[in-house]
This record gives structure tokens, sequence and C-alpha cells, in this order.
């Protein structure tokens, strides 16, 4: 961890030594001798860009990436990256940086470079590999998939963690409000989107994690396309959504809120404080040792009494490097993929409770914030107001 010293990266050095103290504790429990660690360039699928960055500090962006970290500290980690002649040195604080050749023959290599004859040897980040990668290294040496070693590492926050996404939040705070003082009639909902990002970048965005999307009217069709939507002209009365996320420190938020370019009828207001009241529930039942499907159970049950056809997707996810990892709360249905698996949560996990409902004469309606399990119950990661946002 010498190396650390002459090029500190984002997160600080502390964060690094204790991540990689964890893991080889892991490890060692588990007898492997070293680990593999893939991740694909970012992406919005489950766990593509995040296992190396954060190990390593190194963002996957131009293409695959690999990171070998043996269980002695005594050898050097080995990161291969997407592309040698487009690397700042500074981001991450390993020194042995390899180019991508043939990433089976790379591990073979290192492993006897540091004198590992038999080695056990685990892959964190099979679900980014291509298929035919990932048979090669059945094929070639004994493998062990232990993805749960650094995502459950991941899955519980540190203070510094928790500081930038709640920059994030209060980032995006901007954005909301922006889009009340801007939105008017006449207006298309990507001119919205378009104001949004552009104070977000302002007050310190680097990215938006999800596409931001502003989604008006009362068209089911068109709200279907919300990620490519943007051709619709605003009208006075008309509600919108929008839902979006922004990024500090490589830590995403993923805020959701409906507007109005008007006053809310009654019917509106009751139909926004039973999304607010499933989303309080939620937050309640979310307490370390919880079952992330008991907080889809509380949500639920407030909101199915109210719209007891109604059959919403995923009721939140976990938040961090990636604005969409585990745990995933609402999808534990989903059985043949294990990144959806029912989770227990633990303190300190940052979750997004998404509580929405599309009415077809009243619009759609979503409250989503980011809360931080607690012994007692979950907090919430920003202050952005929870109702209908009036855009005068």
């Amino acid at each position: 961890m010498d190396n650390m010293k002459t090029a500190p990266p984002i997160p600080p050095q502390t964060e690094f030594s204790k991540r990689l103290k964890n893991v080889r504790l892991q490890m060692k429990e588990r007898g492997l001798d070293v680990l593999v660690i893939f991740s694909s360039p970012g992406s919005l699928r489950f766990g593509q860009r995040g296992h190396v960055m954060y190990m390593s500090g190194y963002e996957p962006y131009f293409g695959d990436t690999m990171m070998i970290l043996p269980q002695d500290e005594k050898f050097d980690a080995l990161l291969e990256i997407g592309d040698a002649h487009y690397f700042p040195s500074g981001c991450t604080w390993i020194k042995n940086i390899a180019q991508p050749i043939d990433r089976v023959d790379t591990v073979k290599q290192y492993l006897k470079s540091i004198g590992l004859s038999k080695p056990k040897v685990g892959i964190v980040g099979e679900y980014s590999m291509a298929p035919a990668l990932y048979a090669r290294f059945q094929e070639e040496l004994e493998i062990e998939p232990v993805s749960d070693i650094i995502e459950n590492e991941r899955m519980v926050k540190s203070d510094w963690e928790l500081q930038c996404i709640r920059q994030a939040s209060s980032i995006a705070k901007k954005g909301i409000e922006a889009a009340v003082k801007f939105a008017k009639p006449g207006m298309l909902d990507m001119e919205i989107t378009s104001e949004v990002e552009r104070v977000c970048r302002l007050a310190g965005s680097e990215f938006f994690p999800h596409y931001t999307m502003t989604s008006s009217g009362l068209d089911s069709k068109y709200l279907e396309w919300w990620w490519k939507g943007g051709k619709r002209c605003l009208q006075q009365g008309d509600n919108f959504d929008l839902d979006f996320g922004t990024m500090y420190a490589g830590y995403c938020c993923d805020i959701s809120r409906p507007f109005l370019l008007g006053q809310p009828s009654q019917a509106q207001k009751d139909v926004f404080e039973i999304i607010k009241q499933s989303q309080e529930a939620g937050s309640k039942a979310a307490s370390a040792g919880t079952l992330a499907s008991d907080v889809d159970k509380a949500v639920r049950k407030v909101y199915m009494e109210a719209w007891p056809e109604e059959k919403s997707w995923g009721i939140g996810h976990g938040v961090g490097l990636e604005v969409h990892e585990w745990p995933f709360i609402g999808k534990h249905g989903i059985t043949h993929n294990n990144a959806y698996r029912d989770s227990v949560l633990k303190e300190n996990t940052v979750i997004s409770l998404e509580p929405q409902i599309f009415l077809p004469d009243l619009g759609a309606f979503t409250l989503e914030d980011e809360f931080v399990v607690t012994k007692t119950g979950a907090e919430r990661l920003n202050d952005i107001p929870q109702e209908i946002m009036i855009c005068k």
C-alpha cells in the first residue's frame, strides 16, 4: 500500500486500505489465493462498471478491465486496463499496469510470477464476461465464482461514500428547482431535460447515470418510451414526471418527482399522498437485518389498498457506484438471475424507494429518494420537498 502515497486517487487512500483489508479477509476465509475482478464499460446493466473501480479507482470506459488481487499483500496487484494509451496514472493506487492482450494468459503469467502453481482462483464479475471468455477460465484454471465477496463489501457504504451520495442528491435538488422555474406551456419535454442537466452540470454533476426522463401528459403509449421522450409540447394544466440521477465522485443518486403546470386537483393530491405514505412505510421497514422482500411488502401494503389491480414493477434498488445495484427490492421473483436475489439489508446499505402509479385520467406520479439503512429504519439522504412540484 506504500504506492498509494505518491498519487492519491479518489476515493482517499483510507477507503482503499479498508476495502483491501476486508476483501482479503474474506479471501482468506474461503481459501482463495487470488481474486480476478472483472468489469465492462459503464452501462445501465447490473454490475458492469463498479467492481474494478471500487477496488482500484480506475473506471472501465474504453473496454473490459481486469484486476488481479493476491491474498498475500506482499505481492503487488495487477490492473489490466481497457486502453493503454489513454490512462490517467493518478486514478489508481496500482502501479502494475498491463495492456489488454489475452486475459487468461495474463492471469496464468501473473500466477507464475508470484510462484503459485496450483492456486485457488476466485472470479468476481463473471456476469460481465463474454461467455467464451468465462468458459476459457473454467477450462484452463481452477476457478470459483465469488462475486458476492465484493458485492457484500460494496453494499455497506462508508461515511465517505454516504457523503458523496448526499452531495449528488444536493446537486439533483438544484435540478428539481430549475425545472420548477423553467417549465412553461408551449415547451417541449426535451427542453426541460436540457435545462435540468445544464444546471446540474454547473453545480458539479460529473455525469447522468441514467437517461434524464421527462414524461408528460396522459398518453400511456408515450410514457412507455420515457427514456426517448422529448417532443411532446406542454400545455397549461399538464403534469409531468421527472426521473433522473446525478453523479459526484463516481457515486450516484436517483430522484423522481411529479410536476404540474397549474394547481393540483384534490384527486391528484390524494394520489400523491398514497405514494408518499407507501414510501414512508418502506423506509420504516428498512432496518438492518430485514429482508428486502419485507420492505417491498410494506410499500405494497399501502399501495395495493388503493390500487389492488395495479401490478407495479420493482419498488426499489441499491444505489452507489451504479445507479441500479444490489440489493434489488421487489424483484426477488426473478429467480433465473442471482443479481435479483432477496437480500438481508445491512446497516449503511443505501436503497432507492420509488413507488409509482400511472392513472389514465390523472397522469404519472413517482416519488423516488435514496435512504440509508439504520438499526431502526431508513434515513432519507436528501431534503428535496416531497410534494407535487408546482410550476408557475
